[in-house]
């Protein structure tokens, strides 16, 4: 019998995976659904192989806080109820969070966000906490992505920077 083919490592992005609403698939413990162990071991494992996850909420109570400390990015909005800002911040500290504001000062930030404006935290960045406010924002509801789309995406991206 035939070995699978094995995919080496990278740091490019090969393919991206969006979960919209992930109510009820990354429950805070102990609830233990079907998806709840692969969901956890993508966001640990995918990234050394070039695959991305978007997950998104707008619920961050719905979700197991030792999850959000293992995303890379997280991109914060407007959270009105005490228990969504402490779970988001529970998930921030979680993941060594690096920066240097008091964590009830980042929940006032939050808290006070207007619309269309984030709160992004970047693991691997310098500049950890940023607050940001996109321009535009685009939907494709159609399936995924071709190779060759995402390639023309790629190249469109660079000429924006």
């Amino acid at each position: 019998m035939r070995a699978p083919p094995s995919i080496s490592g990278t740091q490019r992005l090969r393919a991206l995976v969006v979960f919209d609403e992930v109510y009820g698939f990354l429950p805070p413990h102990p609830a233990n659904p079907p998806a709840k162990r692969p969901l956890v071991a993508l966001m640990k494992q995918a990234r050394a192989f070039g695959v991305g996850i978007v997950l998104a909420t707008q619920n961050p109570m719905d979700l197991d806080y030792r999850a959000l400390g293992n995303a890379g990015i997280l991109c914060i909005g407007r959270l009105q109820t005490d228990a969504d800002r402490g779970r988001v911040l529970d998930g921030m500290a979680s993941s060594g969070n690096g920066a240097c504001i008091r964590s009830s000062d980042l929940g006032d930030i939050v808290k006070r966000l207007s619309p269309r404006w984030f709160l992004m935290r970047d693991a691997h960045s310098e500049d950890r906490l940023i607050l940001m406010q996109p321009r535009w924002t685009m939907s494709y509801t159609r399936g995924p992505m071709t190779r060759l789309e995402i390639r023309r995406a790629r190249e469109g991206a660079g000429r924006l920077g």
